[in-house]
């Protein structure tokens, strides 16, 4: 009997598939997908995390320049004080008095009281727990301890009339604050400038030394420094401000 020889299929196409042969089609199946993913999740990490960075840059830049418009625009009689408050870690609270438009925020034009505080602020422990849950990876990047916001607090948070009780503009109306502000052991409220930083240094030049000087009572140096670190970076951002 003739036989085509060309018309006969291979002897793999013959039989049906084995079942190693479809195990392992379904391994090098798993093995492409799981690439895939990893490429995308770490496409979307990275676009995440840069996000996040540029986003730190834009508050910390909007912050300085904030401060160096506070300081060019020094009037006569101003002062700016430097006080430790801590010494392991560094901690300082620099205020500034009568500068009426410093770090203005709202609608009205300037303080009635320009007293400023900067300083910062360790993180409450709800925050803490809630950046954990939304962020298991950079809340490990830090221990509570060294969380901080960079702070502000000035009497205008809460304003009273001449019989004691809240001015209808006060932007809090009790002394024992809401749910989301509480008043610190003096009292004080405060208002995070920035969110998240690992630490911020102030300095004056100390002409009469030549040196700089972590702490001074109210006076008007002629150069201020300040060195903010931020959460992940290695090294801190400088800027220096005058106040001639």
């Amino acid at each position: 009997m003739y036989t085509d020889r060309k018309l006969r299929r291979p002897r793999w196409q013959q039989r049906g598939l084995t079942l190693i042969e479809v195990v392992l089609g379904l391994a090098i199946l798993s093995l492409m997908a799981g690439a895939i993913y990893g490429i995308i999740m770490g496409s979307v990490d990275a676009t995440a995390s840069l996000a996040s960075t540029h986003a730190e840059d834009r508050r910390l830049e909007t912050f300085l320049e904030r401060t160096r418009t506070a300081f060019a625009h020094f009037p006569q009689g101003a002062t700016v004080e430097l006080r430790i408050t801590e010494n392991e870690p560094l901690q300082q609270e620099l205020t500034l008095r009568g500068v009426r438009h410093a770090f203005l925020w709202g609608e009205r034009p300037q303080w009635e009281q320009p007293s400023i505080t900067l300083a910062p602020r360790p993180w409450p422990d709800d925050r803490i727990s809630a950046s954990r849950q939304t962020n298991p990876q950079a809340s490990t990047s830090l221990s509570p301890a060294r969380r901080f916001s960079l702070a502000m607090t000035t009497p205008e948070f809460y304003r009273v009339g001449s019989d004691g009780d809240p001015l209808p503009d006060s932007p809090l109306q009790s002394r024992s604050g809401n749910q989301l502000v509480r008043p610190d052991e003096k009292g004080r409220f405060w208002m995070d400038l920035l969110p998240e930083i690992q630490s911020a240094v102030w300095r004056f030049w100390d002409p009469g030394k030549k040196q700089w000087i972590d702490q001074q009572g109210p006076s008007r140096p002629g150069l201020i420094e300040l060195q903010i670190l931020l959460p992940g970076r290695r090294h801190p951002v400088r800027a220096v401000f005058t106040t001639s």
